[in-house]
C-alpha cells in the first residue's frame, strides 16, 4: 500500500507490539505511536507536529528539542532547527536539502555533518568536472 500524499510505501502487517514506540498525550488521553510509522516531527515555538506515514497528524505541545531526547538516535536525526527526520524514509540528498517522498526538507549548516555521517556516504575522492583528458 502506498501513502498518496508522500508517496511512500506503507507496510500493514497488523499490529506491531514489539517495535520501538512513544506515548504522546493528544486529545485527551495517550495514544501509542510507533517509531517506524513516524516520517517526520516539525516543531513551532512549543508545539510539535508529528507526521505519520498514513497521512495523519498529531500536534503536541513540547518542543522540539525535548521530543529529540526523547527518540532513538539509530532512526532519528535532527536536520534542522525546525525539522527531526526519521533518516530511514530520506531518499533524496541534494546540497543543502534532504526529501521524504514528495517533502522537501532544508538542512542546516550545524546539522549537515552529522546526517553526512549517518547517511553513510562512502568516502570517495570528488573529480574536477573540467578534467584534461
Amino acid at each position: 500500500m502506498e501513502n498518496k500524499k508522500t508517496n511512500t510505501l506503507i507496510h500493514l502487517n497488523g499490529l506491531r507490539y514489539g517495535e520501538g514506540h512513544i506515548f504522546l498525550w493528544w486529545e485527551n488521553y495517550w495514544r501509542r505511536l510507533l517509531y517506524v510509522d513516524i516520517l517526520y516531527i516539525e516543531g513551532s515555538g512549543s508545539y510539535c507536529e508529528f507526521h505519520a506515514i498514513d497521512g495523519s497528524r498529531m500536534t503536541i505541545s513540547n518542543r522540539l528539542g525535548v521530543m529529540k531526547l526523547s527518540l532513538p538516535d539509530d532512526m532519528f536525526i535532527r536536520v534542522h532547527q525546525s525539522f527531526i527526520l526519521n533518516w530511514h524514509y530520506i531518499d533524496t540528498f541534494v546540497g543543502n536539502s534532504v526529501k521524504i517522498g514528495d517533502r522537501w526538507f532544508p538542512v542546516g549548516r550545524t546539522y549537515r555533518p552529522h546526517l553526512l555521517q549517518v547517511l553513510h556516504f562512502p568516502k570517495l575522492p570528488l573529480q574536477n568536472s573540467k578534467q584534461e583528458l
